[in-house]
């Protein structure tokens, strides 16, 4: 699975009232962003991370790119800089070089990729091996300003921008089609900086068949053709409503009122949501093209902050080898 992009919504933080100011954001397309980068050799790490901080893409950028980017980059605050543009244009059309100017599939061609897409996922899910897995996490945080109604009074929110907050791995362990996260690695990683809210599961098994089920359930349409690492894809959107969802999200946690004392009363917000997203396979062959899905944006009903977790390594081991 190349990576998740999960758009999650938490609660807020009390500051002192003050005027919100957002800086002028540029939008570039990924050619521009690797030009603007190439000028910048000389910069300091925080002057590239302030750059970066002012701009927003208008294509999506590439694991590949991303990857031969960031190795450029002089320091850790410009490759967050980078991440969040990278990961904030996961729904964004990829450059107009890496469409393929093929003509859509007719209604059989596409009825029979679609066919054997189904086929590959439920094959493929019975087939897994056991194996181990690291689940890398990198959390990111931003908050919009607005009034909240506190125990002193009305309090401003200041508006935070898309900024990194914390990193956190633990092993996982997927056997006889189930993940289990290792609960001594989960514990120690209790002891070090925690990313709040969202706990991901399924990524390295289940989430092929209940995304695809899902789908299936709601709405596929055709999207493009794309060059991939492994040749052409064709790529299909989805559209599931929260009716049709078995998609969780579930995290902790949102303010539920207040007590006669005026304390927050707390609870983990669950709810089976509504999403979208894309999901694509090489047209030269049955199966999925390095991917399931690229991004998911699964959407809930409270609209406090936006939060989002990357995963992107998967390590394979013998210990458990059914293969």
């Amino acid at each position: 699975m190349r990576r998740l992009v999960f758009l999650l919504l938490l609660a807020g933080i009390a500051f002192p009232a003050i005027a919100e100011k957002k800086a002028a954001i540029e939008k570039v397309t990924v050619a521009q962003l690797e030009q603007a980068l190439a000028a910048a050799q000389s910069k300091t790490d925080a002057e590239v991370a302030q750059q970066l901080s002012g701009m927003e893409l208008a294509e999506r950028l590439s694991t590949a790119t991303l990857k031969r980017l960031d190795a450029a980059l002089p320091g850790e605050k410009a490759r967050q800089a980078l991440l969040i543009l990278a990961d904030s244009s996961a729904f964004l059309d990829p450059p107009a070089a890496e469409i393929p100017a093929d003509p859509m599939p007719d209604p059989a061609e596409t009825r029979k990729m679609l066919v054997a897409l189904v086929n590959y996922v439920n094959t493929t899910a019975r087939q897994l091996p056991n194996l181990l897995a690291e689940r890398d996490t990198t959390g990111f945080e931003d908050r919009p300003q607005e009034d909240v109604q506190g125990e002193t009074g009305l309090t401003t929110l200041i508006y935070l921008p898309l900024h990194f907050v914390g990193k956190s791995s633990v092993v996982v362990t997927y056997r006889d089609h189930r993940e289990v996260v290792d609960e001594k690695a989960a514990k120690a990683l209790k002891h070090g900086p925690q990313i709040s809210g969202l706990a991901t599961s399924g990524e390295f098994g289940p989430i092929l068949s209940r995304v695809l089920a899902d789908a299936i359930q709601g709405k596929i349409t055709w999207g493009r053709w794309e060059e991939g690492a492994e040749g052409k894809e064709a790529v299909f959107h989805y559209v599931v409503p929260r009716e049709k969802s078995h998609y969780e999200v579930q995290f902790c946690c949102v303010v539920n009122g207040f007590s006669s004392a005026g304390q927050p009363e707390m609870e983990v917000f669950k709810e089976n949501a509504a999403y979208h997203g894309e999901g694509g396979f090489a047209a030269e062959r049955t199966g999925i093209a390095g991917r399931d899905d690229r991004g998911i944006c699964a959407g809930g009903d409270r609209r406090e902050e936006l939060r989002r977790s990357r995963e992107e390594r998967l390590h394979p081991a013998g210990a458990y080898g059914n293969a």
